[in-house]
């Protein structure tokens, strides 16, 4: 307990005066001769004993009366702080402001960041010269100036001036502890900690999470073992200011996801937009789709029930390959501006380039062994197609420069010889996509020395030998019992199961798969051997068809399961389930290098426009190690290229919000006391008048108001004790004595 006007004590020395006047004011009883009244001299004591304990009670009840008005006057404050704001001692103040994206909402017509800068700004206005203070931002770029207790308080206040909202999100427990780090190293008497925020849960997963890993058998007795340094780090009070009062209701675009069969121009792909409703009542909007900066689509009005989910799915196509950039935006106004807008990135080819080498033309085209080939992969003779096709002979393959296919079929050719083997083992290595297909031309033990001096890179894996069903075996043909159901390009293929099961092998390759590591099996016949196997090899693919491509092997061909096969495989080893890079605003993106000596130079395409050339040395501690890009405050398209390198190439990232900053979910005021105990938390009631937070952090809490109820009870126990509790007066010497006593005096005189 402190006293604010401790002068006002010496009035408790009034409280002798009631004792005074008590021992002035004893009389003696006078002595008058009479006979003998033995019982009235009992009656007399009896009740001289019984004023004696009025008199001293209410001697205590007037002096309680007037200590208590004493002690009221020096104005009595209780308070658990041990250092309190101003007093003459020199205050250390540090203020964390919340910038995150949640406090861009508009909170009672203003955003709730300029209600937490004006709060700021109050909190500036109540120091005093010589006292110091330091600005934390929570996120976005750090102010150089920022960070530091600095007595020069204009300096404070022209960063307040510069805070904006960031779009990323806040770690609130990371800067308490740094501002707790910066108030240990202060001399100051008085350290207090001002956290401005809007008490969104989401900004406390550190502490949480610090929590429940503390949550140990040995907590209580590390407790125990604190130092003092640390314990007079956790007295420092923490003062909340709540900027989360009453939001305007908000719509926010939580996500985009792309879904084709192919990145190809010409096809068509679907856009899926989930918004969410933070607000207890339904909401009508409508979104807008941009491709490369023009609107593509424009949706219905959208009614989004209230705190509930919506998707929505724009189909739309792309009329050229390359790279390309969209966005998806909520139109209208709302609670929060920033969480209206979604980034993708999508890079798409003109079409796919496939080659299809043959042995040799035939004058007959269907005596081909690629005719059918052909056919499913040009199905149509006019308009866009995802696949390019071009035909090669296996004399053709030494001079084409391979790069420049996506996936090359090798469709029943005689071991290539050693030259061209190389140039196809080089094209595989390199990220090629090869293909073979079986047939009459295929000598397995041509095959697989072919394969060994490729050092095992041209095939899946080793030949063993070419079936046929045999006259003892009772059959004719084998059919298909099994397709990889978790392979990209087969899971759509699995149901309905007749779709393969009716396709008949007259004639096949037997390959031994347990000789090669890393072979998959995506499809088997129905005695368990393989028909088609994928490897990995370098950077590439091999995959062989164990059958051939005409109807004199099988029934392949001609089934309806054919084309689509095909399709899905060229789809899948052309990267259409491509990785798309997104990012969260303020994580750093990534640029993968290769091993290689000499240095390198980065191009790196922010969002605004300005393109920064960075040059890496590229010594032996960064070798292998990807390029790290920080500077992602900012959402959109970064675009990072890499240049002066082996292999240049390019990564598109699409940074956006946290979609988590949407949600609403606040803290409460016992989670925090029970998570930050055992330091004191004040929680300031209004964060645009801070002037009863600052009147209790100088004073504590008044107990002025406990003083004066106690006088008054005091003045009401005195009434009562001196009206009703009070023996009746004794008679005056003067005064005719009772009937009583007056008969009985004549009785004597009678005598």
């Amino acid at each position: 307990m402190t006293f604010l006007s401790p002068l006002f004590l010496i009035a408790a020395l009034a409280g002798v005066i009631p004792v005074v006047l008590h021992m002035i004011n004893r009389q003696k009883a006078k002595d008058l001769p009479f006979s003998t009244l033995r019982f009235l001299r009992l009656s007399v004591e009896k009740t001289r004993r019984r004023k004696r304990i009025h008199d001293v009670l209410l001697m205590l009840v007037r002096t309680l009366v007037l200590l208590l008005i004493a002690f009221g006057l020096a104005k009595p404050t209780l308070t658990s702080l041990k250092s309190l704001l101003g007093g003459g001692a020199a205050s250390a103040v540090v203020i964390v402001l919340d910038n995150s994206a949640s406090m861009g909402m508009i909170d009672q017509d203003r955003v709730r960041l300029e209600t937490a800068t004006g709060a700021a700004a109050q909190i500036m206005d109540e120091l005093k010269d010589g006292d110091r203070a330091a600005l934390l931002l929570t996120s976005g770029p750090k102010f150089p100036e920022g960070g530091r207790l600095d007595r020069a308080h204009e300096k404070i206040r022209q960063l307040l001036a510069q805070c904006r909202v960031s779009y990323e999100r806040a770690d609130l427990w990371a800067q308490i502890q740094h501002a707790r780090k910066l108030l240990a190293k202060s001399e100051a008497a008085s350290k207090q900690i001002y956290v401005l925020t809007d008490l969104q849960e989401l900004c406390w997963e550190g502490l949480k999470k610090e929590e429940r890993e503390d949550e140990s058998p040995t907590r209580d007795q590390s407790k125990e073992n604190i130092s003092k340094m640390q314990q007079e780090i956790l007295d420092i009070p923490i003062i909340f200011v709540d900027c989360n009062r009453a939001p305007k209701p908000n719509v926010a675009v939580q996500g985009v996801s792309l879904a084709a069969a192919v990145p190809v121009a010409g096809m068509p792909i679907k856009a899926g937009v989930e918004l969410q409703n933070a607000s207890r009542v339904d909401q009508q909007r409508h979104l807008e789709l941009y491709i490369d900066g023009a609107k593509e689509k424009s949706s219905p009005v959208l009614s989004v029930p209230a705190e509930g989910r919506l998707k929505h799915e724009f189909v739309f196509t792309f009329k050229r390959g390359g790279l390309h950039r969209g966005e998806v935006r909520l139109v209208g106004e709302d609670g929060s501006k920033l969480d209206d807008r979604r980034f993708f990135t999508i890079e798409v080819d003109q079409a796919i380039p496939v080659a299809v080498v043959k042995a040799r033309r035939h004058e007959i085209p269907y005596l081909e062994d690629t005719f059918y080939l052909e056919q499913a992969l040009s199905p149509g003779k006019s308009g866009d197609w995802a696949i390019r096709t071009t035909m090669l002979t296996a004399g053709d393959l030494l001079a084409e420069p391979l790069d420049s296919y996506t996936v090359i079929f090798c469709v029943n050719l005689p071991a290539p010889d050693a030259d061209t083997a190389e140039w196809l083992r080089s094209y595989v290595a390199g990220g090629g996509n090869l293909v073979w297909i079986c047939g009459d031309n295929v000598e397995p033990d041509a095959y697989n020395q072919m394969n060994r001096q490729a050092q095992s890179q041209l095939l899946p894996a080793p030949l063993l030998d070419v079936r046929t069903p045999q006259p003892g075996d009772d059959r004719d043909s084998w059919n298909i019992t099994f397709l990889d159901k978790e392979h990209p390009a087969l899971r759509q293929l699995v149901e309905p199961a007749s779709l393969y099961q009716k396709v008949l092998v007259y004639k096949h390759v037997r390959l031994d798969t347990t000789a090669a590591a890393g072979a998959r099996v995506l499809a088997r016949l129905d005695d368990g051997q393989p028909l088609l196997v994928e490897r990995n090899v370098g950077q590439g693919k091999l995959l062989m068809l164990a059958t051939s491509a005409h109807i004199g092997w099988s029934n392949l061909p001609l089934r309806p399961i054919f084309l689509p096969l095909l399709a899905r495989l060229i789809f899948h080893l052309a990267g259409a389930e491509q990785t798309r890079h997104t990012a969260l605003a303020g994580s750093p993106l990534l640029l993968p290098l290769q091993k290689q000596a000499g240095p390198v130079s980065v191009e790196v395409l922010p969002p605004s426009g300005e393109t920064i050339r960075l040059n890496l040395d590229g010594d032996d501690d960064t070798k292998g190690q990807p390029f790290r890009y920080t500077d992602t405050h900012e959402i959109g398209i970064y675009l990072l290229r890499l240049l002066q390198a082996a292999r240049p190439g390019q990564i598109a990232y699409s940074v956006n919000i946290d979609p988590d900053e949407a949600d609403p979910a606040k803290i409460e005021r016992e989670e925090l006391k029970k998570l930050f105990s055992p330091t004191p938390l004040v929680f300031a009631e209004d964060p645009d008048d801070l002037s009863s937070t600052f009147a209790w952090l100088r004073e504590g809490e008044s107990l002025w108001g406990l003083f004066l109820s106690g006088v008054l009870i005091a003045l009401v126990f005195e009434t009562f004790l001196a009206n009703r509790l009070s023996p009746k007066q004794e008679e005056a010497p003067d005064k005719q004595p009772p009937p009583g006593l007056h008969r009985l005096a004549k009785k004597a005189r009678g005598l």
